[in-house]
C-alpha cells in the first residue's frame, strides 16, 4: 500500500513540475509582435540626428588634462561646439517634433493593426524618406563640427589624452543609439530611426 501511495505522489509531483507556469501550451499562442513592441523605445529625431552636449568638466576629467593652458583651450573648444549644436537643435526643433509625432503614431498604429500593417508598407517607405530628409543634413553638420573639434584636440592633446577623448566621444555617441528590441527567437529588430552611429 505504501509503495502505491509513494508511486502516486511521485507521479503527481512530476506532472506538476512538467507543466509550464501560466497555463502551459497557451503561452505559445501569445503574439510575439506585442512582446517586441513593449521593449521598443520611442523614436527620438533629436537622438537619431545626434543632438547632445558635452559635459565640459567631465571631458577634462576623463582626458586627464592637467595643464591649465590646455584645460582652458579644451573648455573653450567644447563651449563653442556645444553652442553650435544648440543652435542646430533650435533651428530644427519644429521639424524634429513633427517627425517624433509622425513616427511614434505610426508605430502605435502598426502595433495595433498587427498583420494588417503589411498593407501600410508604402506609407512606411514615405516616412522613412522623410526621416532621412530631415535627419541626414543635421547629422552631416554635426559630423563636420566633430571633425573640426577632433582636429583641434589632435593639435593640442598628447596621444594618450587624444585616445581617451576619442574613446569618451565614441561612448557618448553610442549612448544615443536606441536599444534594439529582441524578438522571441533572440534576434534583434532594427530600430525605426536608427541611432547616431547608423549613418556615420
Amino acid at each position: 500500500m505504501k509503495k502505491i501511495l509513494l508511486a502516486f505522489v511521485v507521479l503527481l509531483t512530476t506532472n506538476v513540475f512538467a507543466q509550464r507556469p501560466g497555463g502551459g501550451g497557451r503561452q505559445q499562442n501569445r503574439n510575439p509582435q506585442s512582446e517586441q513592441t513593449q521593449k521598443r523605445e520611442k523614436f527620438s529625431a533629436s537622438n537619431a540626428a545626434g543632438i547632445f552636449y558635452y559635459d565640459i568638466d567631465e571631458v577634462v576629467k576623463k582626458t586627464k588634462v592637467k595643464d591649465e593652458q590646455k584645460q582652458y583651450q579644451v573648455k573653450k573648444a567644447l563651449r563653442e561646439y556645444n553652442a553650435k549644436i544648440r543652435e542646430l537643435s533650435f533651428i530644427n526643433t519644429e521639424k524634429f517634433e513633427a517627425l517624433d509625432i509622425l513616427v511614434n503614431s505610426m508605430q502605435k498604429r502598426t502595433n495595433s493593426l498587427g498583420s494588417q500593417a503589411r498593407d501600410a508598407s508604402g506609407n512606411k517607405e514615405s516616412v522613412r524618406k522623410k526621416i532621412g530628409a530631415t535627419i541626414r543634413p543635421v547629422k552631416d553638420e554635426i559630423r563636420h563640427n566633430e571633425k573640426e573639434l577632433n582636429q583641434f584636440f589632435e593639435s593640442i592633446l598628447s596621444k594618450k589624452q587624444l585616445k581617451k577623448w576619442l574613446k569618451y566621444q565614441k561612448k557618448e555617441n553610442e549612448s544615443l543609439q536606441p536599444k534594439q528590441a529582441q524578438n522571441r527567437d533572440g534576434q534583434r529588430d532594427r530600430p525605426a530611426g536608427g541611432g547616431r552611429g547608423s549613418m556615420r
